[in-house]
C-alpha cells in the first residue's frame, strides 16, 4: 500500500507543468544526441574524414567531460549548462553540416561538448528542482529520451531520401548526392538543438529570478 501511494503520489508530481515541460525537452535533447550520431558516419566518410575517428574523439570527449561535469555544473548550475550544451551543439552540427576535410575533427570537438551534458543533466534538474517525482520520474523521463531518438529517425530518414532526391535534381550524383543529401540533413537537425537554445534560456532567466525572489 505504502509503495502503492508512493508511485501515485510521484505521478501527480509528474503533473507538474515544469516536469512536462522538461519531458518535452527531454525529447529533443535525446534526438540532438543520437539523431546526428546514428547518421554522421557515412555522411562524414564522404567528406574526407575518418568515422571511426570521429566516432572515438566524439565518444572519448563525452566521457571526459561527464567525469569532470562537477566544477561547471557547480558555476553555472545545471540550467546553465544545459543552455551551454544546446548553444555548443548548434555550432558543431551546424560545422558538422558545412564542413570538410580536418576541419571535421574540430566540428566534432564542439559537438561532443553540446551533447554529453545533455543526459545527465537533464536527469539531474529533474531530480534536484522535482524530487517529489522519485525514481518513477526519472525513469519516464529517460524512457522518454529513448522513445523520442526512434520516433524521430524516420523522420530523419525521410529528410535523407528528400534531400538526396533534391541533390539528384541539381546533377549530382553517387558520392556527391550522398554527401550533398547527408549535409543538407544535419542542417535540418539545426532544429532541435535550435529550439533547446530559447527552451533553456527561458528556464535558466526563469531559474535566476526564482532564485533572486
Amino acid at each position: 500500500k505504502a509503495a502503492s501511494g508512493s508511485a501515485l503520489g510521484s505521478f501527480k508530481a509528474m503533473l507538474n507543468p515544469l516536469y512536462l515541460f522538461m519531458a518535452a525537452c527531454m525529447a529533443l535533447t535525446a534526438i540532438s544526441e543520437f539523431g546526428p550520431q546514428q547518421w554522421v558516419g557515412p555522411i562524414l566518410a564522404k567528406a574526407g574524414a575518418s568515422p571511426m575517428l570521429i566516432l572515438a574523439l566524439v565518444t572519448g570527449l563525452m566521457a571526459v567531460g561527464r567525469y569532470f561535469a562537477g566544477p561547471l555544473v557547480e558555476k553555472l548550475n545545471t540550467a546553465g549548462v544545459l543552455l551551454g550544451s544546446a548553444i555548443f551543439g548548434v555550432i558543431g552540427i551546424y560545422m558538422l553540416s558545412t564542413m570538410s576535410g580536418s576541419m571535421l575533427y574540430v566540428a566534432a570537438v564542439f559537438y561532443a561538448l553540446g551533447i554529453c551534458y545533455f543526459w545527465p543533466n537533464m536527469l539531474g534538474y529533474v531530480g534536484q528542482n522535482l524530487p517529489e517525482t522519485g525514481a518513477l520520474g526519472l525513469s519516464i523521463m529517460g524512457g522518454i529520451g529513448m522513445f523520442s531518438s526512434s520516433m524521430f529517425q524516420p523522420i530523419i530518414g525521410g529528410w535523407i531520401k528528400d534531400n538526396k532526391a533534391a541533390a539528384e535534381a541539381t546533377g549530382l550524383a553517387g558520392d556527391a548526392a550522398d554527401l550533398a543529401a547527408g549535409q543538407a540533413t544535419l542542417s535540418n537537425m539545426l532544429l532541435f538543438p535550435g529550439i533547446l537554445i530559447v527552451a533553456f534560456a527561458a528556464l535558466y532567466f526563469f531559474g535566476k529570478k526564482k532564485q533572486a525572489a
